[in-house]
């Protein structure tokens, strides 16, 4: 094979995550060549899922962090390329198979991916009815993709992206929610389609199963890619465990509107932020240069590694969700269950949302009939739904009573808990024990 040009080229690949002082791979050098299976083993931590985030333009795009070296396809570079761009050479398959599932019906899913391909009409059902014979869910074809277990769904997913057949398939632990007779069929599969052409990175955990059909095979080992031959014992030490806790925001020198610079802040996955200070002292203004409803005159504000400073609201909403002081300026719809289950939200989050805030029974009245109290959770709720990375609340404590404010701070826990962080004002004292909060206090502006 390494007698014809590679397929893909990574030269000299460095990738650095927000917040952390070490890059996560470094130094890596892989070429791909036509109709070959590659496997990279490694450590849980070593870099594995990283290096296929890079190769799919997923990092540092849509994780931030720093990329140097090159990534080339048929001796074009990709470094500047889309994720969109970049999918019409390659297919990825990531762990996380709820990610990519986007319809509610297993017909509905394979079909999405052909017609925004712009197939043909009169060749999307042919290609589809193969594309379900070939994975062994014919029989699930109407079924709703939640009476699916999780090897189906994954089976549904790999698929959907096999049925464009792209040049390069990028695989990130297939086998992993698939039953014996599953990950028979899908490995024959995946060899069949490397003897016709496609070029396929795998990775995995579970080498006995996966070693038969691969061609070459590498490990990650401190970061760097190295070689291991298939018939030897795979030199790996289990990565040392340095939990990682990204930085998600920082702000550098903010000002507006003539006044001094706000104090620089440093904001931490699972960390909550309180601002101090009295009335006029800039915590609201300070919130609103976080979420773009301001832009700063001067200094920089990064959001997951990368310099938002210029950006817009709506590409800062992507990361940022930010709960105003006053519910009636981003209540819209004409139901509370709407107004949280917003395009793109999938029904069970909404239902699990209106019941953690005690709104399911008020869940088809107008959210204008609502008290202020409950606008706030209403306006709490339809922010969260869209799961942001990052939640500034600006006084919304008030007007709780002690149940509702408990259910309230157990959803922003439970937030914080899944690698969020929350940034507040509240001159409402928070309960003891509830938050771990880190003080940022800010000095009353003289005009």
């Amino acid at each position: 094979m390494a007698s014809e040009p590679p397929l893909v080229e990574v030269i000299d690949l460095f990738f650095r995550h927000p917040g952390r002082s070490e890059p996560t791979i470094q130094g890596v050098n892989l070429n791909l060549y036509p109709g070959e299976i590659v496997l990279i083993a490694g450590a849980t931590g070593s870099g594995k899922s990283t290096l296929l985030n890079c190769l799919a333009g997923i990092a540092p795009n849509h994780t931030g962090g720093e990329l140097k070296g090159k990534i080339l396809y048929q001796g074009t570079e990709l470094n500047e390329w889309s994720v969109r761009g970049r999918s019409q050479y390659f297919c990825t398959v990531l762990q996380n198979v709820e990610t990519q599932i986007f319809t509610e019906q297993v017909w509905e899913e394979i079909v999405f991916g052909l017609e925004n391909w712009n197939v043909h009409p009169d060749k999307i059902p042919l290609l589809a009815d193969a594309a379900l014979r070939e994975f062994g869910i014919e029989a699930q074809r109407n079924w709703l993709i939640k009476q699916l277990s999780a090897g189906q769904k994954q089976r549904l997913l790999i698929a959907c992206l096999l049925t464009i057949g792209q040049p390069v398939m990028l695989l990130d632990e297939p086998l992993a929610y698939i039953d014996a007779k599953g990950v028979d069929m899908l490995l024959q599969l995946l060899r069949t389609r490397a003897d016709r052409g496609q070029s396929i990175i795998i990775v995995e955990h579970r080498l006995d199963l996966v070693k038969k059909i691969c061609d070459r095979s590498y490990y990650f080992q401190d970061g760097k890619l190295q070689e291991w031959k298939l018939d030897k014992q795979l030199p790996i030490t289990p990565a040392p465990h340095h939990p990682i806790t990204p930085i998600l925001l920082q702000t550098h020198q903010l000002s507006w509107g003539g006044y001094p610079n706000f104090p620089d802040l440093t904001v931490a996955a699972e960390e909550i932020v309180l601002l101090k200070g009295e009335n006029g002292s800039g915590k609201t203004t300070l919130l609103k240069l976080i979420s773009g409803l301001l832009k700063p005159d001067t200094g920089k504000l990064e959001i997951l590694g990368r310099d938002m400073s210029k950006r817009s609201v709506v590409q800062i909403a992507k990361y940022v969700g930010f709960v105003l002081q006053n519910p009636n300026h981003q209540l819209f719809a004409d139901s509370v269950r709407a107004e949280i289950l917003q395009p793109g939200v999938a029904p069970e989050v909404a239902n699990s949302l209106l019941s953690q805030l005690n709104l399911s029974e008020l869940a088809q009245k107008h959210p204008q009939s609502l008290s202020q109290g409950q606008k706030r959770r209403l306006a709490l709720g339809a922010v969260l739904a869209r799961q942001p990375k990052i939640c500034l609340l600006d006084e919304i404590m008030v007007g709780q009573d002690p149940n509702s404010l408990s259910l309230m701070l157990n959803v922003l826990i439970n937030f914080t808990q899944q690698g969020n962080a929350l940034i507040l004002t509240s001159h409402v004292p928070l309960p003891a024990g509830d938050f771990q909060v880190k003080v940022l206090e800010l000095k009353q502006i003289s005009g």
